[in-house]
């Protein structure tokens, strides 16, 4: 390792050695740029740092990517960017940052209330937002531009891969801070057989229109098999407890809870109230029904009885068990899976239909449609979709820059791979 170093101290004569000195600056620096965040921060009442919109943004990005590139051909001879881009400053602006990054991630999600005044002129409500973590993230992004760039001026082979990690990284980070503005989020709700372009906020605040408009033609949505659950005797709360036995309410199955056995005699993914019972029903309104019978394991008390979580046009039912001070309810059933089949109608163009999913959006012009909600009131019966309509016109750069550090990181175990070989070789001979 002494070798190492030496020889490349005598390959570049002219590289100042690494001094106590240079941490100290690095050290100031990083204090000097928290403290003057900090201010501007109180300063500006807690307010969060807003990125330029396009096309700004964009122009600003090329401007500091040209000002690099010129370092690294022209400004490695001045001492600052040298500092500025070095080892310590590197090792400095580092832990700066991860000193950030763990406020921002000890932090409650809050809406402020809860923090100190002062932690909320910082902006510490929404810490990733805030002047004072951006600022880091800043001199964190300029020592890894100078260290990038300041390799240009001896292009090497050997150095392809530090090119490609660490440009990607720095594409990846600052492609991801001056996008925040121009990320949209809206919410599109229509109903069947009906059309909209129009998008609100989600708490309605505002609405725009979308360049293209959605029919929703069917909604269909799958259950996982309900389960019990225990509310208290005026079905006001549930009383079931973290720990206790998840149940399925399918016909046959047996278990036992707080004492109780409780065998489901009958189960219908879908009933209708008759006579004193349920039957099965395929009617969109009909909610899932299950007939029990409990038994008390020690006093042989035994129950029969419909549970049903019901919706808005059928009533909830429960089964109270005896003086345990509880009822056995069903649970809500939990989506497996829900779709909206959409016909996207674009002026000048024929309609064409798609299928929304939940995990398999759809791209309509550089917008993206999310299966987000549906009518949960109404469950199965459900009428109405809302989408999710997201654009994000700098995911190709984000996409860029996780590509260029996915290819640094394989060309660094290829790498990797090949010294080992070599090592091997060598002492087979």
């Amino acid at each position: 390792m002494t070798l190492v170093v030496k020889n490349q101290l005598q390959s570049n004569p002219q590289t100042p050695p690494v001094t106590r000195s240079d941490y100290l600056v690095g050290v100031a620096i990083c204090l000097a740029t928290s403290l003057l965040a900090s201010a501007v921060s109180i300063f500006q009442n807690g307010a969060p740092l807003v990125a330029p919109r396009w096309p700004t943004n964009a122009i600003l990005l090329a401007l500091v990517s040209v000002w690099l590139f010129f370092i690294g051909l022209k400004g490695q001879r001045f001492a600052p960017t040298r500092l500025l881009g070095g080892l310590p400053f590197a090792l400095c602006v580092i832990a700066h940052f991860f000193l950030w990054v763990l406020v921002a991630g000890t932090l409650p999600a809050s809406d402020g209330s809860q923090l100190p005044e002062f932690a909320r002129l910082l902006g510490l409500s929404q810490p990733i937002t805030s002047i004072p973590f951006n600022a880091a993230l800043i001199l964190f992004l300029l020592n890894l531009g100078l260290a990038t760039a300041g390799r240009l001026t001896k292009l090497k082979k050997a150095r392809l891969k530090f090119y490609v990690s660490h440009g990607g990284m720095w594409l990846l980070i600052s492609a991801g801070l001056l996008s925040s503005s121009d990320l949209e989020r809206w919410e599109l709700i229509v109903s069947e057989g009906n059309a909209t372009a129009e998008v609100s906020r989600g708490d309605g605040s505002e609405t725009r229109y979308l360049p293209f408009g959605v029919l929703l033609s069917d909604f269909s949505i799958e259950f996982f098999t309900t389960q019990l659950t225990l509310v208290d005797p005026e079905e006001t709360k549930i009383v079931w407890q973290k720990g206790e036995p998840l149940i399925d309410l399918h016909a046959g199955n047996v278990a036992q809870i707080r004492g109780w056995q409780v065998e489901v005699l009958q189960s219908f993914e879908g009933a209708l109230p008759h006579g004193d019972g349920y039957q099965p029903s395929d009617s969109p309104y009909a909610p899932p029904a299950a007939q029990l019978k409990a038994t008390h394991l020690k006093s042989g008390e035994s129950i029969t009885g419909w549970t049903t979580c019901g919706n808005d046009q059928v009533p909830t039912t429960t089964i109270l068990a005896g003086n345990s001070g509880f009822r056995f309810a069903m649970a809500l059933p939990r989506p497996k899976r829900f779709a909206s089949e959409i016909t996207i109608l674009k002026k000048g163009e024929a309609p064409f239909p798609v299928k929304v999913e939940v995990n398999q959006p759809v791209k309509v012009d550089g917008w993206e449609l999310n299966q987000l909600s549906y009518d949960e009131t109404a469950g199965k019966a459900s009428r109405w979709t809302v989408l999710e309509a997201v654009r994000d016109p700098w995911i190709p750069v984000v996409y860029t820059g996780i590509a260029l550090l996915a290819l640094g990181a394989l060309m660094h175990l290829l790498d990797r791979v090949s010294l080992n070989r070599n090592g091997q070789g060598e002492a087979a001979r």
